[in-house]
Parts: C-alpha cells; structure tokens; sequence
C-alpha cells in the first residue's frame, strides 16, 4: 500500500494554514477564485489521554466562537465527530464560504488561542499528524484546470487519516450488522455516525462518475429521507478533479444499512467498478466517525 495515495492532501493542518493566510496575494494555481469559491475540509486530530477532556472542552468553545464570529453564511457547516475506534480521535467536517471566509478565521485572536492550546492537547505528529482532506464544495461534469498536487507528507510512524482502507470493507461490517456487530459498532440501531469518503475516478470515466453520483444523491435523499440522512455531499479535490470526498451522515447504522443493501445503492457498486481507478493507484478510503463529541 506504500505507492498508493493517501486519502489526505496535506500532512499537517498548519500547513495548509500557511496557504490559506498566504492568500490572495500568494495564492498556488489550485486555489483559485480565493474571495468567492465554498471550499471545505476534513481533518484529523488525536489528543493526549491527559489532555482528551480539556480538548474537547477546548473545541465546544472553539465551535461555539466560530459560529457566533464568523456565522452561518460564512461557515454552514463546523461540526467536531469522534473514531468509534478511540475516543481520542477526532474529526472535524468543515464547509466554508470562500478561502477569503476561512482566512479570517484561521487570523482571528480565538484561533490562535486554540493552536497554543493543541500544542499541549495533541500527540506529536510522529504519532498522528493533523491530517487535512481539503476538496472544492460540490462537484460537476466540466472538467476543471488541474493544479499542481500539495505533498502530503506523512511520519514514518504516523497513524493513516482513515480507519477503512477500502469502502467496500465498511460495506461489509455495516451490512453483517445488527447479527455480528464489532464491538466498536456500538447501538447499531441509534447511534448517529458519519464518513469521509475518497475516490478516484479513470480520467475516461470521469463524467461518468459525476453523473452517476448526481443520481446516487438524488435517490438517496429521496427513499432514506432527512432524518435518516441529514448530510449527503459530494465534492471535488482542488489538486486533481477526478478526486471525490463524500461527506455524509447518517442516523443509524442500521438506516445506513438499508441504504447500502437497496437497489439503487448495488447499481451504483456494479458502475464503480467501471468508473474507479483500481485501489492499488488509490483505494476507496473511508474515515468513519461517531457523530458529535463530549467529555469522558
């Protein structure tokens, strides 16, 4: 798995900071239309065990500022989720208005009162770096200018961004559920989770993959509902437009079943494996996370 890419496209979250506040002035060839185009990222955090609860407590404060300072049009979407797998990792889900919009966040007093604050919170990046999935909101079949790639770079000890190496392996533990349910899966029922999830599209399949996944969308939404799916997006890699992230949520992994077993869903497995490029260029990962936080 070593020549494959990574799902992130950038090794530590102050890195892409760097970018962000560089702009518009310095602004890479990828990050195009800096005041005006939504952008939105999935990161990666892991916190001390002595340090869990302070950061959590750290980030509802955190949330809770962003959303008053920056507000809803600026940043619909702030949400803070935990790894069924440790509760000492975390992912954030980010949608935001514009770079411009994200730039006078990441400037403002209160965030760089938290970045002092990860510096004690957080594991040393040889063991988990603050991985950041970066992607353009939304997605479409006009092929866009490719920009040049951001190096990822990852710790020869660092844990992976994903918790799933391939989409299909999730697929499978969801699907074996609620009869063999792994002990992480907890309230298959219930319990509210969500995914990042990674593609790579074959160049000729490209449009084809948009197009499927447009569909997929639509009829998603309309048999599982709002309640069952409350979030359901697809969207582009500013770096390379034949890569996707999906971001969903679900209210269950048992609603999350009936999506995966339904008819509609199998059409859209049967299409894919036409479509993607085969997971040894870069496989299908899946970041799985329990939705919300709270102190333990």
């Amino acid at each position: 798995m070593a020549s494959t890419e990574p799902m992130e496209n950038f090794g530590e979250l102050s890195d892409f900071m760097k970018v962000i506040m560089a702009g518009p002035e310095e602004t890479p060839a990828w990050l195009r239309n800096f005041d005006t185009k939504p952008i939105g990222i999935t990161v990666k955090f892991k916190a001390k065990p002595e340090h869990r609860n302070d950061f959590v407590i750290a980030m509802k404060r955190h949330q809770k500022v962003t959303l008053e300072e920056e507000g809803a049009e600026a940043v619909p979407h702030f949400k803070l989720h935990t790894s069924p797998f440790d509760d000492h990792v975390f992912y954030l889900v980010e949608e935001w208005a514009s770079a411009k919009a994200l730039k006078k966040h990441f400037v403002a007093g209160y965030m760089w009162q938290l970045v002092d604050e990860m510096k004690s919170f957080l594991v040393p990046s040889t063991e988990n770096q603050t991985y950041v999935a970066l992607y353009d909101l939304g997605c479409d079949i006009l092929l866009t200018t490719q920009g040049a790639l951001a190096v990822a770079e990852r710790g020869s000890a660092a844990e992976p961004m994903d918790n799933f190496a391939e989409l299909s392996d999730f697929m499978k533990v969801i699907m074996a559920g609620p009869e063999e349910t792994p002990v992480w899966l907890s309230n298959f029922d219930t319990k509210p989770i969500g995914i990042t999830v990674k593609f790579k599209a074959k160049p000729e399949h490209r449009d084809n993959f948009v197009i499927a996944m447009a569909r997929h969308q639509q009829v998603t939404l309309e048999e599982e509902g709002a309640e069952a799916v409350p979030h359901f997006k697809l969207h582009t890699s500013p770096f390379d437009d034949h890569v996707f992230y999906l971001v969903e949520e679900w209210a269950s992994a048992k609603a999350l079943k009936k999506h995966f077993v339904a008819g509609y869903m199998l059409q859209l497995v049967d299409e894919m494996k036409s479509f993607l490029v085969p997971s040894t260029e870069s496989p299908t990962y899946v970041a799985l996370y329990d939705l919300g936080f709270g102190e333990r």
